[in-house]
This record gives C-alpha cells, sequence and structure tokens, in this order.
C-alpha cells in the first residue's frame, strides 16, 4: 500500500501543479484563474507534504490530506460552477479527479496503513 500511496500522492501533485497553468492556456474568467491557482496551490502543497512522509516511512498528517481532499473537491466542482465550456472543463475534471484520487489514497493509508506504512524505505529494501 505504501508505493500505492508514493506514486499516487506524486502523480497527484503533477495534476495539481498541471491545474495551476491550465488557465494560462485558456481563455477564462478571473475567478476561475484564481481558483485554480490559489485551490492548486493548497493541493500541491498538501499532496506533496503527504507523499514525502509516505515515502519517508511515516503516515500522512490528518491535516495535509484533509487540505487535499477539500483542495480535490473545490476544484472539481469550480469549472462546472465558473466557466464550463469544453475542453478546459474537460482537462479540469480529468486532473482534479486525479489530486482527488491522490488525496483519497493517503487517507486510506493513513487508515488502514500497516506496519509497511511506520518504515523507513531503506528498512522496506532490506526486507526485500
Amino acid at each position: 500500500m505504501v508505493n500505492i500511496t508514493k506514486w499516487s500522492g506524486l502523480v497527484a501533485t503533477v495534476a495539481s501543479l498541471v491545474v495551476i497553468v491550465l488557465p494560462a492556456f485558456f481563455r477564462v474568467t478571473h475567478s476561475q484563474a484564481l481558483t485554480s491557482l490559489l485551490v492548486g496551490e493548497v493541493a500541491a502543497i498538501a499532496l506533496a507534504h503527504s507523499t514525502y512522509r509516505a515515502s519517508s516511512g511515516k503516515q500522512a498528517v490528518p491535516l495535509s490530506i484533509a487540505a487535499s481532499v477539500v483542495a480535490g473537491l473545490l476544484l472539481l466542482v469550480s469549472p462546472v460552477l465558473l466557466s464550463p465550456f469544453d475542453p478546459f472543463l474537460t482537462l479540469m475534471l480529468g486532473t482534479s479527479l486525479v489530486v482527488l484520487l491522490g488525496a483519497v489514497l493517503s487517507g486510506v493509508d493513513r487508515v488502514r496503513g500497516g506496519e509497511a506504512g511506520r518504515q523507513t524505505g531503506a528498512q522496506r529494501l532490506a526486507g526485500n
């Protein structure tokens, strides 16, 4: 579960970085650009923190899990409410689903994580 959490967190962090720069390629409203920028930054920071902790053998902090889940939900809803036109809407929905999935997997790893989640990377490699 640790490797799944680590790699999904990395992919979700990259997806949240894509969300930050996505409004630069489309003509979106000012409020949508600000939402993508600010909420995408919060998601990127929270997901990167959870990914770092998962890869260093620690469990994710509940605050970063909650922040990334809320940010993922806001990113999922914002293009539907603020600027619903086709290419931007499709890309935002896809990337925000990846962000939300990474956040949920961090939470699942926090709840269900066993001994492997509390080992460092070197300890996991030595055990294999």
